[in-house]
């Protein structure tokens, strides 16, 4: 069985986007009124990076959306797609290297250099936790004749299984009577992730579709939610059936088509799922000759034991104190982990929430910025210990509505999808090898008296002898602990 090894947390920050010129069909742009950018991250590729052991590349799409007011009037959005990639030497790990990433964007910056031309550019910082995975097994190749003192440590496996291109359209039926969709966006909640069969999880949710539309020069918004129910099968092999899991979901592309026959939102998508099941990794602690000295090596080592993996759904209400006034057209956000500890057998995770709300006040738009923090508590592992855990996976919002009553009220659903373990630290046995010449023969027998502290195999240790011979009759107690005198 493999053990999972934390090598290293690393945070890089890095760009995308660049010059654009917008199609003849868009609208030329007055007034931007949002930006956002939504990455999604097609996974991390490693490869040997010469003299500095592993490099890893990270690529994906950075997904633009711009809300704008035309120069003629009125309000336009447009959707702009585009490729990142970045590379970061990981340095010399051990074992086969595992990495999970998550990215967010951290600052959009959008300027219009020409009525038709865009200049982009978003910070994405990413957050890559590199794992390795490392044999637990030791003690094999001692010599014969060598005693050893195995332990159990509650180490870690990882499963993953993704269901990718999945497709799902709203017809955008509660649109008005002559209201025109002018921009999309959607996210994934999952409610629902359990085991039907070793490798296999059902994964159900919904697909939230959000659209902002103009009418008559006015602007509103338009919600839809759309149900999911789809299997994910691990690759690889199948951890046992009851193993905790996570799922998240990512979008790739909201596309919105309209014609003769009215508009809809057309929303690629993936589910992805995480198994974390915890192992009995088997752990050599130390090892001594009955018959001849030995020279023995130990390593420190450390790995990760599992506290919490799975996905939940959460609210947060917050007023916010800023003076602001007029309608609400459109209100969005990102939710961003900081962090996470092991409290009385559960799991806290907490972070903050960053957002805009668009303001129509007098036929005039308004962007607000607002930031609020937010946790949440999970279930963990009943021998989880307090203190901070490592944390991958990611937090989504996945539902947001906000209200202008003088103060800010901002409504958000928040999906959480994460793996949550401690570093353990173990002082284990390297090596060893016979050193010296061979004890004398026995002879006789020695009367000891052991200090509470000690156990059957300290005193076998320290006589040279096996732990058969200590845990003889009359030696050792019903718990197995030594007696007050031990006869060897």
């Amino acid at each position: 069985m493999q053990k999972i090894k934390l090598e290293r947390e690393l945070k890089i920050s890095h760009d995308c986007g660049g010059e654009f010129t917008l199609p003849d069909y868009v609208p030329a742009i007055g007034r931007i009124l949002s930006a956002e950018c939504d990455p999604a991250p097609e996974g991390v590729y490693l490869k040997e990076s010469e003299g500095h052991g592993v490099e890893a590349e990270l690529g994906g799409l950075s997904v633009f959306r711009i809300l704008y007011i035309p120069e003629e009037g009125g309000i336009n959005g447009v959707t702009i797609p585009c490729d990142y990639d970045t590379n970061v030497v990981l340095g010399p790990v051990g074992g086969s290297v595992i990495c999970r990433a998550s990215t967010s964007p951290e600052n959009v910056f959008c300027r219009v250099t020409a009525p038709r031309k865009l200049q982009l550019r978003c910070r994405l910082g990413s957050r890559i936790s590199v794992l390795s995975a490392s044999d637990a097994e030791g003690g094999d190749t001692f010599a014969d004749g060598m005693e050893v003192r195995r332990g159990t440590s509650p180490a870690m496996a990882l499963s993953h299984g993704a269901s990718r291109d999945l497709l799902c359209a709203s017809d955008l039926s509660g649109l008005p009577d002559g209201a025109v969709p002018m921009i999309c966006r959607a996210s994934v909640s999952i409610s629902e992730c359990r085991p039907v069969s070793p490798g296999e999880y059902r994964c159900r949710g919904d697909i939230l579709i959000e659209c902002v539309y103009e009418k008559d020069g006015d602007a509103g918004t338009l919600r839809d939610r759309i149900g999911f129910d789809e299997t994910v099968t691990l690759d690889g092999d199948a951890p046992t059936e009851d193993a905790p899991a996570r799922a998240f979901g990512t979008v790739n592309s909201v596309e919105l088509h309209t014609d003769d026959s009215g508009s809809r939102a057309e929303v690629i998508y993936e589910l992805e799922v995480e198994a974390a099941p915890p192992v009995g990794a088997d752990v050599v602690y130390d090892a001594y000759s009955c018959v001849c000295p030995v020279d023995a090596e130990y390593d420190d080592t450390e790995y990760l034991s599992p506290a919490a993996s799975t996905s939940c759904n959460f609210s947060v209400n917050e007023r916010i104190p800023k003076n602001v006034t007029g309608r609400v057209i459109s209100a969005f956000g990102r939710a961003d982990i900081a962090g996470a500890a092991a409290e009385r057998g559960r799991v806290r995770v907490s972070g903050e929430l960053h957002g805009c709300v668009l303001l129509c006040s007098g036929g005039e738009y308004d962007v607000v910025p607002w930031s609020v923090p937010w946790s949440c508590e999970l279930p963990g592992s009943t021998d989880a210990e307090d203190g901070d855990l490592t944390v991958w996976g990611g937090a989504s919002v996945s539902g947001l509505t906000a209200r202008a009553d003088g103060e800010l009220a901002v409504d958000a659903e928040v999906t959480v999808s994460v793996t949550a373990a401690r570093v353990c630290r173990e002082h284990v046995l390297s090596s060893v090898k016979p050193a010296g010449e061979p004890f004398p023969a026995r002879c006789g027998f020695t009367v000891y008296y052991p200090t509470k502290d000690e156990c059957v195999w300290d005193i076998a240790k320290r006589f040279h002898v096996p732990t058969s011979a200590v845990a003889a009759e009359g030696n050792i107690r019903a718990d197995g602990t030594p007696a007050d005198v031990v006869i060897i």
